[in-house]
């Protein structure tokens, strides 16, 4: 390592200067790794500016963190592998760094942390990247990278740098417009390294015919709502929309949907319909009407369609089907809206093969992968931006050793 900070200084004089360490990705985990280590580096971002996606999250406010924070708010195939850095990364160190550049930010009731303004925070780490010798360059692409006597070699649109240690922290797919793409996947594969199969995650579900049909017609509608997907059970708002339904309770619940699994959905939890039917079997008013204090009628009567009848009139199997219809409606979505409005991109990298404490591949040295483009996606509510800070976080301080 000595012999790299002597390359470093004799910088003009080099034909092929050797990096310290390059970042590819200037995304929230890039630039918080580059700002927590003082080792000269160059960081990679073909964007125009560092921080694009970062600076409009949250609608503009960016959910950096959430104070309840465990393991268990994630998914991936390696349970624990998540333990390590989450147990040296918590929020209050996040908060801490707010504190300290006197950066404003507000607290929910369910623990989520919301800067008052996203651009703020992706300034801030820009700010601080810099300060730790950080070379930051735009616009550049990086087209290959190789491994060759013990140096990585990564060719970009603006030439080729070499580095004794490679951090790929490009993220995953969701929000193409903002430039994601998949060179974290393809590398891996290139470099002979296990991906996960992507999906789309915390994103809407689509609904098949006739139901799109009724979604369409309650299109910004919103309700309370339970969610069941296998064994995970979500509550909270739903959201109908002309592809199906979205909406925080659907998002979450879409972390656990994969392809070809069933839905239900309890669109008066707390209300046993049956029982209430039954009750007003005498009443000559239609069921929507009946329901009216529990489910808007126009809801209701757009879900129940032809089983909307007067409670006098009904059989006992059309009281069944629109007790069923309300409190466990099961469909089988057609897949979610994609990944244009997916929150993050659920699989990635195979875990089991990198260090849960740094964040190093444990078959190339050197190799590091952090953030959205390991197999780790967090819940709605802060807790991919702190998985994003807590992984870079583990590699910076693997970095600092070196």
């Amino acid at each position: 390592m000595i012999l790299l900070y002597c390359i470093y200084n004799s910088m003009a004089n080099s034909a092929r200067f050797i990096w310290h360490s390059i970042i590819v990705g200037g995304g929230a985990s890039g630039l918080f790794c580059a700002s927590k280590y003082a080792a000269p580096k160059l960081l990679l971002e073909h964007n125009a500016r560092p921080g694009a996606k970062l600076a409009v999250t949250g609608g503009g406010k960016c959910n950096f963190s959430n104070l309840n924070v465990t393991e268990r708010d994630y998914v991936c195939q390696s349970k624990h592998f998540c333990h390590a850095a989450l147990a040296a990364f918590r929020p209050r160190d996040f908060i801490c760094i707010l504190e300290e550049e006197k950066i404003p930010f507000d607290t929910l009731q369910n623990g989520q942390l919301f800067a008052q303004n996203a651009r703020e925070i992706t300034q801030l780490l820009v700010r601080r990247a810099r300060t730790q010798n950080t070379d930051i360059r735009c616009k550049t692409e990086v087209l290959k990278i190789q491994k060759e006597n013990g140096l990585f070699r990564v060719t970009t649109s603006e030439g080729t740098f070499y580095t004794a240690n490679l951090v790929l922290a490009t993220g995953g797919l969701s929000y193409p417009d903002l430039g994601a793409t998949g060179f974290a996947f393809r590398t891996a594969q290139e470099l002979g390294l296990k991906v996960v199969p992507l999906r789309p995650a915390l994103a809407g579900l689509r609904a098949p015919d006739p139901l799109k049909t009724w979604c369409r017609q309650l299109a910004g509608n919103s309700i309370e709502a339970e969610i069941t997907v296998g064994k995970r059970i979500e509550k909270g708002s739903l959201l109908f929309t002309h592809e199906g339904f979205s909406g925080p309770a659907v998002l979450q619940a879409s972390l656990y949907w994969q392809e070809a699994m069933p839905v239900r959905i309890n669109f008066l939890p707390g209300t046993d319909v049956l029982a209430w039917l039954q009750k007003n079997k005498n009443n000559t008013a239609c069921f929507s009407k009946i329901l009216a204090e529990f489910l808007p009628a126009k809801i209701t009567k757009t879900l129940l369609q032809e089983n909307d009848v007067r409670a006098a009139d009904a059989k006992k199997e059309t009281l069944l089907a629109a007790a069923r219809r309300l409190n466990a409606l099961s469909f089988q979505p057609t897949g979610t809206s994609g990944y244009t409005r997916a929150e993050v991109t659920a699989g990635g990298v195979d875990t089991v093969q990198f260090s849960p404490a740094s964040m190093e591949c444990k078959s190339i040295a050197g190799l590091f992968y952090i953030g959205e483009a390991l197999d780790v996606t967090g819940r709605l509510g802060g807790y991919n931006l702190h998985w994003a800070w807590a992984s870079a976080a583990a590699a910076a301080r693997a970095l600092a050793r070196r």
